[in-house]
């Protein structure tokens, strides 16, 4: 066609083309991905639409086996994506029955969506289901089945048919025997378990007759416990922690089996699910509280201070958690149900250097174990959490502290452990015909001790000699405490008379009132019970003697508990009123308790400081301390540091003197007092005019701490005894007053020092400690013997005095000290040059 125009006879246009929806799925994650039966699960699906146009009003449905072969729907969801995009959706699945499973899952499975490829519309995962326990089982009693892939556990009966009977009603006198004389075996199968999960197999063995027979316990071809030999008519109840790499095929073979040819028998075959949580402490897998994965199953755990060292190896033995900073390294777990038991399991252990004293308290209350590692042997500890710790918020805190110094606490391994036996079988005491018997209230953290709480006693050497188990919330008893038989072969433990009766409350130190000092009276006497947080009090203690107090009180006050952190390092405690000595028989030792608001001199026999840690419940500052007229042994109850006045304000005017380890004061003489203010921890001798009664200000009057002067550094080769005399007075150098920094140093007439002041004012002396000879002390302790003169030197100078004869008086004695100052001139030489 002819056109005016030929130029513009084509256009150009740009068009989009879209490809198609094309959806898939993925699983995402599951909220457990172990499961057991009747557990709720969360299934997690992501959907993608690697199309370009969106998909809309489409449904996916998770199935449980393949829904081409008639797999059941379990949930549909009802999505849109657009393109390009993906979106995640949730499901709910609750299984019934253990065993594997496999899930899938199918988009768009009404077709309402124009794919470009339906091919991938179907995914699928595997997911295996445990069984869900416990599974108990009466061996010869109705719930004894027989094994069958069906049911999935139940005894399996090989060679000769058990024979199944009874010697009682109770379970553990029902038992399934196997007669096979050439050796007999119980066998049980149990399906269906977790890698991921830990289990406990709880075996009761128990035969009716005293005939002797020997037992051990497979577990897939594993001997996990044994020879028990049932020949003493005991029940044995035995839970066995399975190892997960014995059930990695879900299923586990259990051989009951009998030695020499006996026939086989057992009572009771129990399979737990069990909260199992270990921790390598300073290992690579060491989890921080609150433990990722394990948080997400509602088990929080984890460490919450401390560094990871494994400069002492890479087992988990050797491996070990430290604060070098500080003397607690502590553990948290969480989601402890109240209903039921646990156990925590901890190791130490350190192959060589300075040994180290640890304690180990639960959520506050003191456990009662002390741990030293000094022998370098590896120490496995067990304490039994109490409910009480964990029955309100379902949590629990292991604390590790180091009592012998202030950082460098260790730990290697921890771990949190359900128990599934009854308490009820704790209680093993063997009884003598010597006893006492005891019955009162029971309490953990102020609240009543529920059902099913383990009372113990024991006696000084660990020993229980006592148990209950608490049947009505916050009573107990009675509960008969044993005497020990020593004509027993071998010799039966149990009390001595005299000795002072610790209680446990689920483990847990507890404070009993009033304390019992058992005797074999056959008598029953009320004592109550209270398993309390502590406190801890920390006292720095020199080598020689130290003049200390307490102001807690311990749940077991006798002196070897309360020092139990110094054990092997005193060798001598003074007290107001009697003496200890370590090792010395108990009829000899004369001072049984250490008690706050009390002094007591303690000799330290280590060449350096070390650190005394008790722990018990705080005493308020406020508690009257009883005075009476003479020399009172007083402890020192504020937490913080007082000027002298202030803390004895309520007995102003009574008494006459005070006096530390080598200080003193004086009301009368304000001027060569040198005990200024009172320090937590220290003991102090006051001398009283009359009776009184002294009461510390209360805490809202108290001062700001005030830190502690440092002894003179020129006087530190002093040591101190509990043997003392005081001097006090002037100082003249000539005919002037001393100066600031003059030496006052008391001789013994074999040259020692055994005094030692440094002048602060000019010309004054304050009171001075001249001490007495120690003796007993190995080595011994340099001073005065009674009846001795005494030399002064001053700034290197003897100083020719008044005859003053030394005795043990603690008695302040005026001095007057001259030195004649020779003045020298020597001539002026000028030289030439």
């Amino acid at each position: 066609m002819s056109e005016t125009n030929e130029d513009n006879n084509e256009a150009i246009a740009n068009l989009t083309i879209l490809t198609r929806p094309d959806l898939q799925s993925t699983f995402a994650e599951f909220s457990n991905s172990e499961p057991v039966a009747g557990e709720s699960v969360t299934v997690s699906l992501q959907v993608e639409n690697h199309g370009q146009v969106v998909a809309s009003a489409f449904k996916v449905g998770l199935y449980n086996g393949n829904p081409d072969d008639g797999g059941e729907l379990l949930q549909t969801a009802n999505l849109t994506v657009s393109g390009g995009d993906s979106i995640t959706t949730t499901f709910t699945w609750e299984p019934t029955a253990p065993g594997p499973h496999r899930l899938f899952a199918l988009v768009d499975e009404e077709r309402a969506v124009n794919e470009s490829n339906r091919g991938n519309n179907l995914t699928w995962q595997d997911i295996y289901v445990g069984v869900a326990g416990p599974l108990l089982l009466d061996s010869g009693g109705v719930t004894d089945p027989a094994y069958s892939t069906v049911l999935g556990y139940g005894f399996v009966d090989e060679g000769p048919t058990d024979v199944t009977g009874a010697c009682g009603a109770a379970p553990y006198q029902r038992y399934r025997l196997d007669t096979n004389s050439l050796g007999g075996r119980v066998v049980y199968r149990f399906d269906h378990l977790l890698p991921g999960h830990f289990y406990h197999l709880d075996v009761t063995l128990y035969k009716c007759s005293l005939a002797s027979r020997q037992e051990n316990i497979f577990v897939n071809g594993q001997l996990v416990a044994g020879p028990i030999d049932l020949g003493d008519g005991q029940v044995h109840r035995l839970s066995v922690l399975l190892d997960p790499a014995l059930y990695t095929g879900h299923t586990i073979r259990v051989e009951i089996e009998a030695l020499g040819g006996s026939s086989a028998l057992v009572n009771e075959v129990n399979l737990y699910d069990v909260d199992y949580r270990y921790a390598d402490a300073g290992g690579a897998s060491d989890p921080e509280y609150p433990g990722g994965a394990w948080a997400n199953l509602g088990r929080p755990y984890g460490w919450l201070n401390g560094v990871n060292n494994i400069a002492w190896g890479t087992l988990p033995y050797k491996s070990i958690r430290v604060n070098p900073f500080d003397s607690l390294v502590e553990y948290r777990f969480d989601g402890l149900d109240p209903d039921k038991r646990y156990n925590v399991h901890l190791v130490f252990w350190q192959p060589s250097g300075t040994s180290r004293t640890q304690r180990v308290r639960l959520d506050g209350l003191g456990s009662g174990l002390t741990v030293n590692t000094g022998d370098y042997q590896i120490h496995r500890e067990t304490l039994a959490i109490p409910t009480a710790a964990y029955a309100a918020d379902g949590s629990v805190v292991v604390s590790v502290k180091r009592v012998d110094e202030m950082t460098d606490v260790i730990l290697n391994e921890i771990a949190l452990e359900e128990e599934t036996l009854p308490r009820t079988d704790w209680c093993t005491v063997q009884p003598t015909p010597y006893f006492s018997d005891v019955y009162g209230d029971v309490a953990i953290l102020g609240e009543d001790a529920p059902a099913g709480t383990v009372i113990e006693a024991r006696n000084p050497r660990g020993e229980t000699v006592g148990c209950f188990v608490v049947g009505t919330a916050g009573q107990y008893g009675f509960m008969r405490i044993y005497g020990e038989d020593t004509t027993a072969t071998p010799p039966i433990p149990g009390m001595r008379a005299g000795e002072l009766v610790e209680f446990r409350v689920s483990g847990a130190v507890a404070f009993a009132t009033p304390l019992l000092y058992w005797q074999g009276d056959s008598a029953s006497h009320r004592v109550d019970l209270n398993a309390e947080a502590t406190a801890e009090q920390v006292i720095l203690l020199n080598p020689g003697w130290n003049l200390i107090s307490i102001r807690v009180q311990p749940p077991v006050p006798t002196v070897e508990r309360v020092l139990s952190s110094i054990e092997g390092r005193y060798d001598r405690v003074l007290g107001e009123y009697g003496a200890y000595v370590p090792g010395l028989p108990d009829v000899f030792n004369t001072l049984k308790e250490l008690q706050p608001g009390q002094a007591y001199y303690i000799r330290v026999t280590s060449p350096t400081a070390i650190v005394l840690l008790i722990e018990g419940l705080p005493i308020p500052t406020t508690t009257p301390i009883p005075l009476h007229e003479g020399w009172n042994w007083i402890g020192y109850l504020p937490e913080v540091t007082l000027p002298i006045t202030v803390a004895l304000q309520s007995i102003v005017g009574q008494y006459q003197k005070v006096s530390s380890l080598g200080e003193t004061y004086v009301p009368a003489f304000p001027g060569f007092s040198t005990l200024h203010f009172m320090e937590p921890g220290q003991g102090y001798l006051i001398y009283m005019n009359q009776e009184g009664t002294l009461v510390y200000p209360e805490a809202s009057t108290l001062l700001t701490a005030i830190p502690q002067q440092a002894p003179p550094t020129v006087c530190a080769s002093l040591n101190p005894t509990p043997k003392f005399t005081q001097l006090y007075g002037e100082l003249l150098l000539g005919d002037l007053p001393a100066p600031a920094g003059s030496r006052v140093e008391v001789l013994t007439p074999r040259g020692e020092i055994a005094g030692c002041f440094v002048v602060e004012k000019p010309g004054v002396v304050g009171f001075m400690h001249v001490y007495g000879e120690d003796a007993t002390a190995d080595p011994p302790i340099a001073g005065f013997r009674d009846g001795e003169p005494l030399t002064f030197r001053v700034n290197g100078v003897l100083v020719e005095n008044e005859p003053l004869i030394w005795h043990d008086d603690w008695a302040s004695h005026a001095v007057a000290l001259q030195v004649d100052v020779m003045q020298i001139y020597l001539p002026l030489v000028i030289r030439n040059q």
